[in-house]
């Protein structure tokens, strides 16, 4: 009779735990089943920046992003500084002045209507539109005018103090001068005053190689230099005779030219 008794006991407590069992999974299925419907777990930022949710699971720590491609959070980048070069470091400590003159004299600037004469020899500049009329200039192989307009085969033009017509059709003209003009400019210096020439790019040496006029011309190696001296912060390297020298960007105009035509006399 007592062992009888001890054996429903035991199966009393097994279907209990049998039961108990099934109730946690049971529940366990349901949270499941709540948070794939979009049900979302509250969460919380703790003073040190860690991301919870209400029951205490870590969800992205500070310094991490979501990453919805995969179940592992992604670090977020560290922004890093690149360290500035010597060129950039003078660029920018220079005035806004300065910049704006350093910038013009790297540009090339193309005159409107520029061409080109595309002969082997030479290309008569006539008086008038017409091939027997007076020949008053001459446009030598690669030297630029202006077409001021073009009518039928004749392209009234302007090159070297003369004015007058050629035949259009050996002219590079559009697109193309543009190009070639860029490709082939010659830069000049023009000096504005009395100018000292240096044979480095600084005013804080004895250096001046020798002092010039204005309007004196130089041939220019390197349109802007970038120097130390705060008096004379751009320079512009020049050819003098024979040797490299350097004048201040400010004594002088800085122009990109292009041989030209000959009026005949």
């Amino acid at each position: 009779m007592v062992k009888r008794h001890l054996l429903e006991i035991e199966i009393a407590v097994i279907v209990l735990l049998v039961f108990l069992l099934c109730l946690k999974f049971q529940k366990s299925a349901e949270k499941n089943e709540r948070l794939t419907e979009g049900e979302h777990r509250v969460a919380e930022v703790s003073a040190d920046g860690v991301i919870t949710t209400a029951d205490g699971q870590v969800i992205f720590p500070t310094g991490y992003v979501s990453n919805p491609g995969g179940d592992t959070p992604t670090e977020a980048p560290t922004p890093t500084s690149k360290p500035l070069s010597e060129t950039e470091r003078r660029l920018a400590a220079l005035s806004e002045e300065d910049r704006a003159r350093y910038d013009a004299a790297l540009t090339i600037s193309v005159p409107s209507g520029i061409a080109f004469a595309n002969v082997e020899q030479s290309l008569s500049i006539r008086e008038k539109a017409d091939g027997s009329s007076k020949q008053i200039g001459i446009l030598y192989p690669r030297n630029m005018c202006i077409v001021d307009s073009v009518n039928g085969e004749w392209a009234k033009v302007s090159s070297g103090g003369v004015k007058g017509y050629c035949r259009a059709s050996y002219l590079i003209t559009g697109e193309d001068a543009v190009r070639y003009a860029k490709e082939t400019a010659v830069c000049k210096a023009t000096t504005k005053g009395n100018v000292n020439i240096r044979s480095s790019p600084t005013t804080k040496e004895n250096n001046v190689v020798t002092s010039v006029g204005s309007g004196k011309t130089f041939t220019v190696l390197e349109a802007a230099v970038l120097s130390d001296d705060p008096d004379a912060p751009l320079f512009v390297k020049i050819e003098n005779g024979n040797k490299v020298c350097y004048v201040a960007m400010g004594l002088v105009t800085v122009k990109y030219t292009w041989p030209e035509g000959k009026a005949y006399k």
